[in-house]
């Protein structure tokens, strides 16, 4: 079992005793809740001063092993990677828990001369939903940019709603299926927290790199969402990746989605 050691500040989060695996484990207490984070190191850490904020999504929909994809973006974008672990439970607790993840973690990096220019956030699948759902709910923390993987931004799943919910199925077995499971176990309710498509102003997101696979499921909802963004944007779109894709990447095309990210980071 992982040693998860108590944190007791940022300063020892951005100027660790690594271990060999470059990971170190911490629970954060605030308002006396825990709040569990597994950091990721670069293999560089002689200057640990980008830091991706990472809310990953539900694992019964993604399959992932999320430590080797926090590994991976690690490596490949030289960041320090800070997952925010979180249970599947009702929507507005994991919303919130979540959230004052973020603002303790955003406000005590510019408190240790983080540039906020150099933090980002990041997600996949119904992470990102968690993401659209802070986006909306946030008053002051200037969060620049942020990139989403393959994201589910709706919570509306009884029924095909796209053309590549249809045409992609084979390629995304279940998924449907899956999401609908996924928000009936978080109590969810019509709130716009979950719908970030049915915004009336997208003025005030982040400048966001959207990442999804052209044989998706849900791909036509992301580039919905993407061309309702304001300001400096992308959308890319992988040949032959369905939702999940960081599970097992191909070589290839973690070149061009690390080549993308670093670009938009830069």
């Amino acid at each position: 079992m992982e040693k998860i050691r108590l944190y007791r500040n940022m300063n020892e989060i951005l100027h660790p005793s690594i271990s060999k695996k470059n990971i170190s484990n911490y629970s954060i207490v605030i308002d006396e809740d825990i709040f569990p984070v597994h950091i990721f190191y670069p293999k560089k850490v002689s200057n640990l001063d980008k830091v991706i904020i990472f809310i990953h999504g539900s694992e019964e929909i993604t399959e992932c092993d999320y430590y080797e994809v926090y590994k991976l973006i690690s490596k490949n974008t030289d960041h320090v990677v800070i997952s925010i672990e979180y249970e599947d439970m009702n929507y507005k607790d994991m919303y919130k828990r979540v959230y004052d993840t973020i603002d303790f973690l955003y406000k005590g990096l510019v408190r240790n001369n983080i540039d906020p220019k150099k933090i980002t956030l990041m997600g996949d699948s119904t992470g990102c939903n968690i993401i659209t759902g802070f986006n909306y709910l946030n008053k002051d923390l200037k969060i620049e940019k942020e990139v989403l993987f393959y994201p589910v931004l709706s919570m509306k799943y009884d029924k095909a709603n796209y053309d590549s919910m249809v045409k992609n199925k084979d390629f995304n077995l279940g998924i449907l299926t899956k999401l609908r499971n996924y928000y009936e176990s978080i109590n969810y309710e019509d709130d716009k927290l979950l719908k970030p498509l049915e915004l009336k102003k997208y003025d005030k997101i982040p400048s966001t790199l959207i990442i999804t696979g052209n044989i998706d499921s849900l791909k036509d909802e992301a580039k919905e969402y993407y061309d309702k963004l304001k300001g400096n944007n992308k959308y890319v779109e992988l040949e032959f990746s369905a939702h999940g894709f960081l599970k097992k990447i191909d070589k290839e095309i973690e070149k061009e989605v690390f080549q993308e990210i670093n670009d938009f980071l830069s």
